[in-house]
């Protein structure tokens, strides 16, 4: 009988010390690992591994390359950040200075549309956004009411 009281004392610790044990492991863990820190513009060319995480975060990439004696996109660039700025976690601005002008948007399901012949205003590049966008701010869900 003090055998078996002492077995089952035994069985009983080893219960209360693994899940004390699991707590533990669990509680040293990193729960929330950090999101990748590429912020809301860029002013610099994104490499494939940057543009492939900001993608596979939700977030949808615009890239803007344009050449230095560019005419028109002083005021472009404004309206461009204004927007990637109120829609900050949900966009990233990729402004660049290159050789070719390229304007498009990358949605996270690689659908791309170019913006080149697109009126560049708030609420033309938030209908386009909203087309292409998964991870949605709620100005996308409340222009559907």
């Amino acid at each position: 009988m003090a055998r078996e009281r002492a077995m089952a004392i035994f069985i009983g610790l080893i219960m209360i010390f693994s899940v004390g044990g699991f707590a533990l492991s669990y509680a040293g863990r990193n729960v929330n690992p950090p999101r990748n820190t590429i912020p809301t513009i860029v002013e610099r060319e994104l490499n494939p591994e940057e543009v492939v995480s900001v993608l596979r975060s939700g977030r949808v990439l615009i890239e803007n390359f344009y050449t230095e004696n560019c005419s028109g996109c002083v005021e472009r660039n404004a309206v461009l950040e204004n927007f990637a700025n109120s829609l900050d976690g949900f966009v990233v601005l990729e402004e660049v200075k290159a050789n070719e002008t390229k304007l498009q948007m990358i949605g996270t399901g690689g659908k791309i549309v170019s913006l080149e012949n697109e009126s560049i205003t708030e609420d033309n590049l938030m209908d386009i956004f909203c087309d292409i966008a998964i991870a949605q701010p709620n100005e996308c869900l409340l222009r559907e009411i």
